[in-house]
């Protein structure tokens, strides 16, 4: 199981995603100190918790247990390959739904401190993207081994 491409590139999926889930997406600077946007929470300067976004971070979730899932149906490959198709669906979702954030935090600080010194967008938001290129890239690696499969038993 652990040998094949796609368990490899469904695991770094997972990872990526763990990742962007923990790590910081956003930061606005203003005069009173920094805030930071992360996928399950909005903390503003003095520290205290400003949103909880969840439906951001039930898809964040979402994309972090479904390549795992996928990975364990490893006797079911056309199963694996339709997970993955909703796999780069939510990930769409993601990559979608992190554009809307950055677009309304970025009108929320501006319109709360007309003294915003600083945005800056994290690395972590690019993680849904390449995210999304590894789950392709198993997904293609899974239908070759359904080929395979497939033109072995032609052959019998």
């Amino acid at each position: 199981m652990i040998q094949r491409i796609q368990t490899l590139y469904l695991l770094a999926a997972t990872i990526l995603m763990a990742l962007a889930f923990f790590l910081p997406l956003m930061t606005f600077g203003t005069i009173e100190g920094v805030a930071t946007v992360y996928s399950y929470q909005v903390v503003d300067a003095a520290g205290v918790v400003e949103a909880l976004p969840w439906y951001l971070s039930f898809l964040f979730l979402l994309t972090m247990v479904l390549p795992l899932g996928t990975i364990f149906r490893f006797k079911k490959r056309l199963t694996q390959i339709r997970w993955c198709v909703v796999e780069i669906v939510l990930l769409v979702g993601v990559v979608l739904m992190e554009m809307l954030y950055a677009y309304r935090f970025n009108q929320l600080f501006s319109s709360l401190s007309p003294e915003v010194l600083a945005s800056s967008y994290k690395v972590t938001m690019l993680f849904p993207l390449v995210s999304m290129l590894f789950v392709w890239l198993a997904m293609r690696a899974i239908f070759r081994d359904e080929m395979l499969v497939r033109a072995a038993d032609r052959i019998r």
